[in-house]
């Protein structure tokens, strides 16, 4: 063992004369008083802090009186976390001691309840450390010791002393403190931007790891420490799979779901700065589909409108209907998706109508109109007839008569019945006479005719028919096309902006090292409010411009022709995650 000399006070008097007293690395510099308070304001709006401490109460069994005395607040430790949230430093305890002793003003320490003690960065520690703890205990539903690896039978036992009941309400404690955070800053938005949004969300997934050198160990033993993360696997063409062995991505971590504010019309430029509204937090592939739904729920008991939900295949594709689209459905969200393989072509129907990739179309629509996009993913006709195809296939798709009643149910009309007919049938009295070229002529009505057919006026679809895969906007047409990539590309952008290491970094777990997912759920949330304001600051600076109009229309309308040619071009210099520089021939 190594041991280091006596120091002598020659060495000591020349590190006072040439060191200065202040520390002089890492982020040492004073905080400004008008940052501290707008943070604190904002943690104040959340009421994070005011309604934890009342659940602290609500939690307290007092067995005696008396106990140590709270030097430090759930609010002032939560002002900390995100004061260096925002300056993109390492979410350590330890930082948040040297703010509180080193880099507040007289008037900022005040604010925060920290004047008067004299406390150093080591006399802050354990303090904050035990204000922070309390809180993570308050809302944690995953309780256990993390201090070292356990053996398989102590995480066991660990997992059985947690009660059902308990963690299920502290499960929804720590859903409401991560997305009120998140609320605090959609209020930030002026209400003229913000009811520019019409509740259009997209959600997504994306992987946090957990802290460690080498992820979790592969141990027949012990388990990793932290036991309550999981694997995340991707094959090198991004489909999950078990087997470590065909993985060409695996983290150890959890799955962060968010869902980011959309443009309703992706011709043109959003009013308002397109925030994340929600977050969820799981072990990787699991509980996704529950997450989703209680974020959605989430935004519409804040107050929020309903729109567009709009999710990949991760969704809607592997969701029970009954789990998640009905649910959205009746809170007055549309769905908008895509689909796998197997749930393309004829899948469901009603009183005769065949549902055809999410939308009910006449029984005798072609079958090659049927089967376009089943021929087009097999490459058997191109991206031109398909897309034709699906605009032929409008003609037969079944139009609402009216609006949804209370119950969901739809009236739904035959495309050869009313005065917008879009097909001319021989069932449809007078519905050969007419010679129109804009209706499409129905040869092979069905030979056994159901109420779709026989019905004069309007058939009755009921909520649940084919509720998992109906959606708002017919799938392949241009609309769904513009709409669903819109909104994917900005939740993909979203997901790479939180991931920037210059910034939030979410994917850097090397600065959020506070063990246990709650905590890490947490941490990961202040980061994300850190996204969001950044968002909200640029969205400042450019309304705030000293420019004209006419000079803010011709700015805006260079964007859009930039984003025109951008979505445009046929060739990309190197596919994405793929510039290496090619290895030349010898």
């Amino acid at each position: 063992m190594t041991t280091l000399a006596p120091a002598s006070s020659t060495v000591m008097d020349q590190l006072r004369k040439t060191l200065p007293k202040h520390g002089f690395t890492g982020n040492s510099s004073r905080i400004v008083h008008s940052q501290v308070e707008f943070i604190g304001k904002l943690i104040d709006d959340s009421n994070v802090a005011e309604q934890i401490d009342a659940w602290q109460a609500e939690d307290r069994v007092k067995t005696a009186p008396g106990g140590r005395r709270r030097i430090a607040s759930t609010r002032t430790v939560l002002v900390l976390l995100l004061l260096l949230s925002t300056e993109y430093s390492s979410l350590f305890v330890k930082e948040m001691a040297t703010i509180a002793s080193d880099r507040l003003s007289g008037k900022s320490l005040r604010l925060l309840d920290l004047w008067g003690t004299g406390r150093t960065a080591k006399g802050w520690y354990f303090p904050l450390w035990r204000a922070l703890h309390r809180a993570l205990n308050t809302i944690d539903p995953k309780p256990g010791a993390r201090g070292k690896f356990a053996t398989h039978a102590q995480v066991d036992e660990i997992l059985s002393l947690r009660e059902a009941a308990v963690s299920q309400r502290k499960q929804l404690r720590l859903d409401w403190v991560c997305n009120a955070l998140l609320e605090a800053t959609l209020q930030l938005v002026p209400e003229a931007a913000r009811d520019q949004w019409k509740g259009d969300l997209c959600v997504d997934a994306t992987v946090v790891p957990a802290y460690g050198k080498r992820g979790a160990p592969r141990s027949k033993t012990h388990a990793a420490i932290e036991f309550d993360a999981g694997w995340y696997r991707r094959t090198s063409s991004h489909k999950e799979t078990g087997d470590s062995s065909k993985a060409a991505k695996s983290v150890f971590g959890w799955d962060l779901t968010i869902a980011v504010q959309t443009n309703h019309d992706p011709k043109t430029l959003p009013g308002f700065p397109l925030l994340i509204a929600g977050i969820g937090f799981n072990i990787p592939g699991t509980a996704l589909i529950h997450t989703a739904r209680h974020i959605f729920e989430s935004v519409t008991e804040r107050g929020h409108p309903a729109g567009r939900a709009t999710g990949d295949r991760g969704y809607y594709a592997l969701a029970k209907s009954e789990d998640l689209q009905m649910p959205l459905r009746k809170l007055g969200y549309t769905v908008v998706t895509d689909y796998r393989d197997d749930q393309l072509g004829v899948k469901d129907g009603f009183a005769g109508s065949i549902q055809v990739e999410g939308a009910l179309y006449c029984p005798s629509m072609p079958e090659g109109l049927v089967n376009a996009t089943v021929l087009y993913r097999a490459k058997e006709i191109d991206a031109t007839t398909w897309r034709k195809r699906i605009v032929e296939r409008r003609q037969y798709m079944l139009r609402p008569k009216e609006k949804p009643d209370s119950k969901g149910r739809v009236p739904m009309m035959c495309p050869a019945r009313g005065p917008g007919a879009t097909v001319s049938c021989p069932l449809v009295d007078n519905g050969c006479t007419k010679v129109d070229d804009a209706l499409t002529t129905i040869y092979n009505p069905p030979v056994k005719q159901d109420k779709i057919c026989t019905n004069a006026t309007s058939v009755t679809i009921p909520f649940a028919v084919g509720a998992k895969l109906a959606q708002h906007y017919q799938y392949g047409s241009n609309e769904w096309q513009e709409i669903y990539s819109h909104d994917r590309n900005t939740i993909e952008g979203a997901n790479g902006f939180l991931k920037d290491s210059s910034h939030e970094a979410i994917g850097d777990s090397s600065r959020r090292r506070i063990r246990g997912s709650t905590a890490q759920y947490l941490l990961v949330s202040f980061l994300i409010v850190a996204g969001n304001l950044r968002k909200l600051q640029k969205f400042r600076d450019e309304m705030l411009k000293p420019e004209s109009d006419a000079e803010r229309a011709d700015r805006q309308a260079r964007k859009l022709e930039i984003r025109r040619k951008r979505k445009n071009r046929k060739k990309r210099v190197a596919a994405w995650d793929d510039f290496q520089t090619p290895i030349a021939k010898t």
